[in-house]
């Protein structure tokens, strides 16, 4: 689960995550705010006080990710600084524990629901696609009907302009020889 954050100028956000100790934990991050000085964005991760032992810290980089244990119990914490004097840096992160798998998952009840759970994805995933498709072919033909309905009215318009043109042509016409004074000889 991803999450979006914006770090005032001068200022820091920080984000707890309470593990036990050997339990590894993982995270990413990414710069959000465009043409922003990447020097000035600095991400540390670090471990419970009263060590606060350094996970990872990065500076100067638009994107990152890491993977780390827990050396003690307690709150694991990610730090987002923005260096900046004025402005704002907006920046997505995701901080999670990640999954103990031990021997003991791999159970014939568990491997069986996470097949059929499996199977309920591809299913979804395939009536997605479906969704898609039919979509797409309903996007054509209603492109095809505009495409011809504008033509149509385009001809209609080019039709109606030249009948209009005729009747004024007309008219100056027919109007003229009304004052036209016959001249006897």
């Amino acid at each position: 689960r991803g999450f979006i954050v914006e770090v005032p100028a001068r200022s820091s956000e920080c984000f707890v995550l309470t593990l036990e100790k050997g339990a590894s934990f993982s995270g990413n991050y990414e710069l959000l705010t465009q043409d922003f000085d990447l020097e000035l964005v600095e991400v540390r991760v670090l471990g419970p006080a009263p060590h606060h032992t350094s996970h990872y810290t990065s500076s100067g980089l638009e994107e990152g990710s890491f993977t780390a244990e827990a050396d003690d119990d307690g709150d694991q914490t990610i730090c987002l600084y923005n260096k900046d004097n004025s402005e704002t840096v907006t920046l997505g992160f995701g901080f999670r524990a990640d999954l103990d798998i031990s021997s003991e998952a791999a159970t014939e009840e568990n491997v069986k629901s996470m097949t059929d759970f499996a199977n309920e994805l591809t299913q979804g995933l395939d009536m997605l696609a479906d969704h898609q498709e039919f979509m797409r072919v309903r996007e054509d033909l209603h492109r095809g009907t505009v495409a011809g309905t504008n033509d149509k009215l385009m001809w209609w318009s080019v039709a109606e302009a030249a009948v209009l043109s005729a009747m004024a042509l007309w008219q100056v016409m027919y109007i003229r020889t009304f004052f036209e004074t016959k001249r006897s000889i």
